[in-house]
């Protein structure tokens, strides 16, 4: 009976998982993107021109971003390959670990040198306030999930402190 039982429930949670993800809209993270992307040219009220540096700003960067991601991702998979083999030692791995540390490292200043090509296309106030737009906690997918996960801490913990029947 257990078994059947919880064969139903299994079924119903697949049944509504996937109807949740069909009640989707079309357009998904691509049309949510452009809304965003719209509602922040709105609110910084760009200039034409400074809408095409940040564009041709953007198209950079993620060129860039996507160039040095495949590299790192082709050198985790050789390192990945290379400590499967039981004969591997730590000489001859670090090659590839420092190769690996160099493409983070180029990451880091690709991401920073972004944002200074950010803040010279802005004003000194569009740039505070676009910093505030993306940093406010509580809007979008991101806030969402960090509210959920903030409860459900708070839940385990007031679960962990309570006193056990006596």
């Amino acid at each position: 009976m257990n078994k059947t039982k919880s064969i139903i429930i299994g079924l119903a949670v697949v049944f509504v998982a996937v109807s949740a993800a069909y009640a989707q809209p079309q357009g998904g993270y691509q049309q949510r993107g452009d809304k965003q992307k719209e509602h922040i040219l709105k609110e910084l009220n760009l200039t034409p021109e400074q809408q095409q540096k940040l564009e041709e700003n953007r198209k950079a960067q993620r060129q860039e971003i996507e160039k040095l991601s495949a590299a790192l991702k082709e050198k985790q998979a050789k390192l990945k390959e290379a400590l499967k083999n039981p004969a591997v030692t730590k000489v001859t791995v670090e090659p590839l670990a420092n190769e690996m540390k160099s493409l983070q490292a180029q990451l880091v200043d690709h991401r920073i040198n972004g944002i200074f090509a950010v803040k010279e296309i802005l004003t000194p106030e569009q740039f505070v306030k676009f910093q505030q737009m993306i940093e406010k906690p509580g809007e979008g997918r991101k806030g969402r999930l960090q509210k959920l996960h903030e409860r459900r801490r708070s839940a385990s913990r007031d679960w962990k402190e309570r006193k056990p029947a006596e």
